[in-house]
């Protein structure tokens, strides 16, 4: 059997190399050439957790294991009348490496394990094109997404952009933890992340801004970078600071802050949304979404790329089960990976709404929040076995992270918090 992969971001990567494991035949198809990509500008900003990096693991893969990229805990802190700050030591640790030198590693890893990588364009011609050497096509990435999944309305609730972002890597700024990650809250305001960071250049910081649209920070957001005056800009982005978190500010050397590069800057904003999961391409072939082509997450809670690789590992095991890549199959795929996808887009729709005076209980733990739509039961067909998949990983790290919540000022009374839910891996956005 023969599979083409569309995108070779991480979700594409991750499920290239596990089929070739799987003695696949696998093609993946790129819009850059690793050099490309390399040289480019920033892509986003990740921070791979422990479950993804288990994965990358079972995928061979040894990099940038040094303690220098690594992230041994995280703080959330809810800004308010009465402040709350939480505390976890993840168990393995959260690594984050740029991706402009994470993604290139990994398509020459491919290459060197005899792996075919096409660069063209994304698009659905392309998957149409592949769809007629090929028995199925995982679109992972690119034009061809929203050209070939639609839209599932029940399964979106937004239609425009819930922050305005505007995040890049930064020096000159101290840590209060060492190694760790930090997320304020500032309700009906926006978030501030600050997180280490592993470039080209060597270590840095993350600082990311997500402004409320129409809110206070959303001009900060917005302000544009000129290579001319970069002051007029690193000095919106300190009044930010000093203005929202004081505590930040007073971490940042003034004569050594500054973006790193202007390619490593990143602003816009994101619409969350997931896609149907799949589609026929010709009558004998199909077209199954995963990654980013099958639901883009907001990057409030950290999720997108873990979410992938997650999936991707999970699609890997049903391709290996073996043909018809039918409706039937499709359905199954995407059952499969349902219930961890849904906890994602469940949990980060959550911190995207509002607050309200009942959202956060004296525990810090969000209220229940609304379940996904269950799908329609996939049709029962019979499975020509097709080899012996290896055992699946577990998609969870070995151990719990430690969360102790820690009160800034007494809580007034309150009723007993409602059951706690189980947070999908890898977040580090709210208190769990």
């Amino acid at each position: 059997m023969r599979i083409a992969i569309i995108g070779d971001g991480i979700s594409g990567l991750h499920l290239a190399l596990r089929l070739q494991q799987l003695d696949i035949d696998v093609t993946l198809f790129g819009a850059k050439s690793p050099e490309a990509v390399r040289n480019g500008r920033a892509l986003n900003f990740v921070a791979r957790s422990g479950s993804t990096r288990h994965r990358e693991e079972l995928l061979g893969l040894d990099l940038w294991a040094s303690p220098d990229t690594l992230a041994e805990a995280r703080t959330v802190t809810v800004h308010g009348p009465e402040p709350l700050t939480f505390r976890a030591d993840p168990d393995p640790a959260y690594s984050m490496v740029d991706f402009r030198l994470y993604l290139p590693a990994l398509v020459e890893e491919y290459l060197a394990r005899g792996g075919r990588h096409l660069v063209t364009q994304l698009t659905a011609r392309t998957a149409h094109d592949a769809a007629a050497d090929h028995d199925l096509v995982v679109v992972a990435g690119g034009r061809a997404a929203g050209e070939l999944f639609p839209r599932d309305p029940e399964r979106s609730p937004f239609d425009a952009p819930q922050r305005v972002l505007c995040g890049g890597l930064y020096r000159g700024i101290g840590e209060a933890v060492p190694h760790s990650i930090e997320f304020h809250v500032m309700p009906g305001v926006g978030e501030v992340l600050r997180m280490p960071f592993h470039c080209a250049d060597g270590h840095v910081d993350v600082l990311g801004l997500e402004a409320v649209p129409g809110g206070p920070l959303d001009p900060l957001c917005r302000t544009p970078y000129d290579d001319a005056d970069p002051g007029r800009f690193h000095s919106v982005v300190l009044d930010a600071l000093h203005r929202y978190v004081p505590d930040l500010r007073e971490r940042v050397d003034e004569r050594a802050f500054g973006l790193n590069r202007p390619a490593d800057l990143v602003q816009g904003g994101v619409t969350p949304v997931v896609r149907r999961a799949w589609r026929p391409l010709t009558d004998t072939t199909y077209a199954l979404a995963v990654g980013d082509a099958w639901i883009v997450n907001d990057p409030i809670t950290a999720q997108g790329a873990n979410l992938g690789s997650h999936c991707a590992l999970e699609i890997a095991e049903a391709i290996a089960a073996g043909p018809p890549f039918d409706d039937a199959f499709c359905r199954a795929a995407e059952e499969r990976m349902r219930p961890f996808a849904e906890s994602v887009v469940e949990w980060t729709a959550a911190f995207l709404r509002p607050p309200t005076p009942s959202s956060w209980s004296s525990s810090g733990r969000r209220t229940p929040i609304p379940r996904w739509p269950r799908p329609s039961p996939p049709t029962s067909t019979t499975r020509r076995p097709c080899g012996t998949a290896s055992p699946r990983p577990s998609g969870r790290p070995p151990s719990s992270p430690r969360c102790v919540p820690r009160r800034r000022a007494a809580p007034p009374p309150s009723p007993p918090p409602p059951p706690r839910r189980p947070a999908p891996q890898g977040h580090h956005s709210g208190p769990t």
